[in-house]
């Protein structure tokens, strides 16, 4: 009652000094005499061997009568000094006699306490030398593991009891003898021994939650199988630390089981997933990693058959040297399955295979020392002393360095998947290109087939017309026709165009000089069929710059159309310069035109909406008489 009225810092307080108390009180009242005063023991005692003995028998027997005739000796020699039952032990049964008296004249009551794991236990008294037995029972509400004895005034009995070791390799046998009023304090100190290691195991049990929650949410969203198998794993270890820590010194039904077997199929399911998630993780094939192929099939096929195995004999026999050897060999095998998966990953060289080394080389270590400490014969008083703690480091160590991987994997996707989308990109922009070059060829080739169709057709025709109509001219001396004269001029005209025509349309003068040609030639033919003075000024270096067919084409039918006003204005003096520099081309025209002509707005609107076909422009200075067409090159 006063604690529960105490605040839980107090609390914290009195439960630690009440357990050094205890431990002081255990050691003052601990005697070499075989009789023990229950009526001298005020909080607990710890029995010494000189004051129980023990007989270790391989069956149960079936009549308790038969419980006082076995062969008692001292526990010196029947079991180890630190109490901790090894190999054989645990698949047998403790017999142990004490002798029980109470000194004072009021009824004493106490319990006994004998250890850890026992899931059967039984205790008999026996009133009379060579009487019988009868069993004590239970006492309603007392806390399971503690068996309650009560005498009367000044009355003495042996004790006998019954203990059934569960089937696994921590089993501690301590008697202890606790006074009634300390029962609760003594079973919380019994707990709290182990509080350090329990805070540790529960905070990497939450570490381990949240590593389930962030493999599963990956597996959901990515649809990758390794982050499944993680999340198996994690939660077969998180499984195994919450109910050691979470259970710890119980001794219910499914404590038991959970010490004997499933905690053992827990670290085999946990086992069989993280190899599965190594060849998910690391890409492990046949072909790629061969050796380290057949070291994880043959590991696995271990597990399958250890696990197999364990169940048979743990539910369809007693034999627990079967169960203790296929332990003992299957965690020598996974060592050294995990001391070749280091030694064949360190060979790789590869970055992300050494991240998931480093952390198996945490497991084997950790996990050696663990399995030292398990099958060393002192005890675990100590954080740095538990088997467990060990056990907690490599998982640490080994989810530390799956994460690093995982990151460093994740950046090389991402920079994988950049380098994917830009090949993509490239290869796509290659098909359009391709694609543009293609229809560009096919635009080329159709031009030139009409150019060729047009030159052979009618270009043919036109000559023939043209040279009909000067035959005709000859005939006719004696009267001049006008309708034969117009002949030749339109066939004249339409040749001319025609030949402008085909000379764009051929994509081999798509280049600035071939423009330049066309011009030079055009001029000297024009302006000397018309009498025209003029001046032409060319460039001595023409730079090999494409000049697309459109492009040629209005700009030389923009000039023409200039020439042909020149013409019609009857110009007395023309000079036509043709300049380049490194982004235009131009050609300026400067005339002087006879008295009362000038060149009309609708003409120059012509070539103005020529030039702006091409991206190009007309500088219309007539005042000065000076044209100038320039375009983009």
């Amino acid at each position: 009652m006063l604690l529960r009225k105490t605040p839980d810092a107090y609390r914290a307080v009195l439960l630690t000094l009440t357990a050094l108390f205890s431990v002081c009180a255990a050691s003052a009242q601990s005697t070499n005499d075989s009789t023990i005063n229950i009526a001298a023991i005020q909080s607990s005692a710890l029995l010494s061997p000189a004051q129980y003995e023990v007989v270790v028998s391989k069956k149960l027997l079936d009549n308790i009568h038969e419980i006082p005739e076995l062969s008692y000796q001292s526990p010196e020699t029947a079991l180890p000094a630190s109490g901790k039952l090894r190999k054989h032990t645990n698949s047998r049964y403790l017999y142990v006699r004490l002798c029980l008296v109470n000194r004072s004249t009021t009824p004493q009551s106490i319990f006994l306490y004998p250890g850890y794991y026992f899931k059967n236990f039984r205790l008999y008294r026996q009133t009379d030398p060579g009487g019988s037995l009868t069993l004590v029972p239970d006492a309603p509400g007392d806390i399971d593991a503690y068996q309650r004895i009560e005498m009367t005034g000044s009355d003495s009995a042996v004790y006998y009891v019954l203990l059934q070791p569960a089937k696994i390799q921590v089993n501690t046998f301590r008697p202890e003898l606790v006074h009634t009023s300390f029962l609760h304090l003594h079973f919380n100190a019994a707990r709290n021994k182990n509080e350090a290691l329990n805070i540790f195991t529960f905070i990497l049990v939450g570490i381990l939650c949240m590593m389930i929650i962030f493999s599963f949410s990956n597996y959901l969203f990515n649809h990758k199988k390794e982050f499944l198998y993680y999340c198996i794993y994690a939660f077969a270890s998180a499984s195994i630390l919450f109910l050691k820590a979470q259970l710890y010194l119980s001794v219910s039904s499914f404590n038991i089981f959970f010490e004997e077997y499933l905690d053992f199929l827990l670290l085999l399911a946990g086992l069989a997933s993280y190899l599965a998630f190594l060849r998910k993780f690391l890409s492990i094939s046949a072909t790629r990693y061969p050796l380290l192929h057949k070291l994880i099939n043959w590991t696995a096929v271990f597990i399958i058959v250890s696990a197999a195995g364990y169940s048979a004999l743990y539910f369809f026999s007693d034999n627990l040297t079967g169960l203790e050897v296929i332990e003992m060999v299957l965690k020598y095998i996974i060592v050294g399955a995990g001391v070749a998966l280091i030694v064949l990953g360190l060979r790789q060289r590869n970055k992300l295979m050494n991240y998931i080394v480093m952390g198996n080389v945490c497991i084997v270590v950790f996990g050696c020392i663990s399995m030292t400490i398990t099958l060393a014969p002192g005890l675990q008083n100590t954080l740095f002393s538990h088997a467990l703690f060990y056990y907690e480091l490599g998982i640490i160590g080994e989810f530390s360095f799956f994460l690093l991987g995982l990151t460093y994997k994740n950046r090389q996707e991402l920079i994988n998947s950049v380098k994917k989308e830009e090949a993509t990109l490239k290869h796509n922009e290659k098909l359009a290109y391709e694609k543009q070059l293609s229809a560009l060829k096919t635009e080329q080739d159709e031009r030139n087939r009409i150019s060729a169709d047009m030159h052979d057709e009618l270009g043919g025709g036109m000559t023939a017309i043209r040279l009909l109509s000067e035959l005709a001219k000859h005939r006719t001396n004696a009267e001049a026709l006008p309708e034969i004269e117009k002949i030749s001029l339109s066939a004249n005209d339409l040749l001319g165009k025609m030949n402008a025509i085909i000379w764009s349309m051929k994509t081999s003068h798509d280049w600035l000089e071939n423009l330049i040609d066309y011009i030079k030639s055009f001029t000297h033919e024009f302006f000397d069929n018309n009498n025209i003075p003029y001046t032409l000024d060319i460039p001595e270096h023409v730079p090999a710059v494409k000049m697309p067919g459109i492009a040629r084409r209005n700009l030389f039918l923009s000039y023409k159309e200039i020439a042909m006003m020149l013409r019609n204005t009857r110009a007395e003096k023309t000079t036509i310069r043709l300049a380049i520099t490194t982004e235009m081309f131009s050609i300026k025209i400067t005339y002087q035109a006879t008295p009362g002509y000038a060149i009309s707005d609708s003409t120059t609107n012509i070539v103005r909406r020529r030039m702006e076909l091409i991206d190009g422009k007309l500088e219309d200075n007539s005042a000065e008489g000076t044209l100038t067409l320039q375009v983009t090159i």
